[in-house]
């Protein structure tokens, strides 16, 4: 092979390299944005819940935890106490309970399945309330209510997952939230709680 001939070869190699390293960033680019626009959507909704009765909302807490650092997505405090989101933003089918370290995402494109799997978010979002009550039990705040949610938030997520798990759609969220009991005053210093949760994480985090 003449020397001409490799260094077409190589330019070849090279163009072919650098449009995979294109389709690469674009896809990562792609679902990072998709990630992005979940969050986005929850803590719209949760500001604007929680602005009306001056709860607070707190996104993107680290905690410390039994095995680590814990990544809390977002945090209501209202006078009821404490209620912890875990975002999602898988579209397609969702298969999983409660205790599977994985669960199953099936979407159908022109007649064709493609599979995935991602980690259990039931499980993250239960090291996340574990997590909080932790901080608050060290800091001598009991008896407060603190609930955990897993919120898919693409319209395009159809859930087959166990009864009674606390994961649900946006919609289904949308409804939780108009619910009595989170109008209710359950004696909570919401200030003092999302003081207590911020210094915890500022600490977790040095």
């Amino acid at each position: 092979m003449t020397e001409q001939q490799w260094i077409i070869i190589g330019i070849a190699a090279l163009g072919i390299a650098v449009i995979l390293g294109a389709i690469s960033g674009i896809m990562k680019w792609y679902y990072r944005k998709k990630g992005v626009d979940g969050e986005r959507k929850i803590h719209k909704i949760l500001t604007r819940f929680a602005g009306i009765r001056r709860f607070r909302v707190l996104r993107g807490l680290t905690l410390p935890g039994k095995n680590g650092p814990v990544q809390v997505g977002h945090i209501l405090i209202g006078f009821f106490g404490v209620m912890i989101v875990t975002e999602k933003n898988s579209a397609g089918n969702i298969y999983g309970t409660g205790w599977d370290k994985k669960w199953v995402r099936v979407v159908t494109k022109n007649e064709q399945e493609k599979r995935g799997s991602f980690e259990n978010p039931v499980l993250h979002s239960q090291a996340c309330l574990e997590a909080v009550r932790e901080v608050l039990t060290a800091n001598k705040i009991y008896k407060t209510s603190i609930e955990n949610y897993v919120v898919f938030t693409s319209p395009k997520a159809v859930l087959n997952t166990e009864r009674g798990l606390p994961v649900m759609g946006f919609k289904s969220f949308k409804k939780l939230l108009k619910r009595e009991k989170y109008s209710a005053d359950g004696n909570v210093d919401v200030e003092r709680v999302a003081q207590v949760l911020l210094d915890a994480s500022q600490k977790s985090g040095q």
